[in-house]
């Protein structure tokens, strides 16, 4: 957990202090404006999926660490929960707005959600079924509230 305070605390740094945050902002809203503003796209979207890529493998590193044992399909089972947290916490399907902190609160009110769930003694199949919802409904609010 510390890991991943460490990480938020220095990408939102990035994200809302620099000048290559506002660039990814712009960017993910519209990638022709951005290069009518003298933006290069390209290199900005090549670091973003940079940083995504050293993200992913510090968190299988972990992931392994934690489990002591590696198999191909390890992580496949996280990828509705990173979209869920991602979508839960305000992040724009559509592109242009988000935030670290946002994003940061959405994985633990996933979290918990799924924690809940699980208490509750319901099975992993209805869990994966909620999470979809759950994003569906959040897209839906975003959508209405981009109009």
């Amino acid at each position: 957990m510390l890991w991943a305070i460490a990480i938020a605390a220095v990408l939102w740094l990035i994200l809302s202090r620099h000048k290559f945050g506002s660039h990814v902002y712009f960017t993910g809203d519209d990638t022709r404006a951005t290069r009518l503003m003298g933006v290069n796209v390209d290199r900005v979207k090549i670091i973003v999926f940079m940083l995504a890529g050293i993200s992913s493998a510090f968190a299988g590193v972990l992931l392994n660490l934690e489990l002591l044992q590696f198999w191909p399909a390890q992580g496949e089972g996280y990828l509705l929960l990173v979209i869920a947290s991602v979508v839960v916490g305000g992040t724009s399907i559509f592109g242009g707005s988000g935030g670290i902190f946002e994003t940061f609160m959405g994985a633990h009110i996933i979290g918990w959600m799924e924690t809940g769930i699980l208490a509750a003694g319901i099975g992993d199949f209805w869990t994966k079924g909620a999470m979809g919802f759950t994003i569906v409904i959040a897209v839906a609010i975003q959508a209405v509230l981009r109009r």
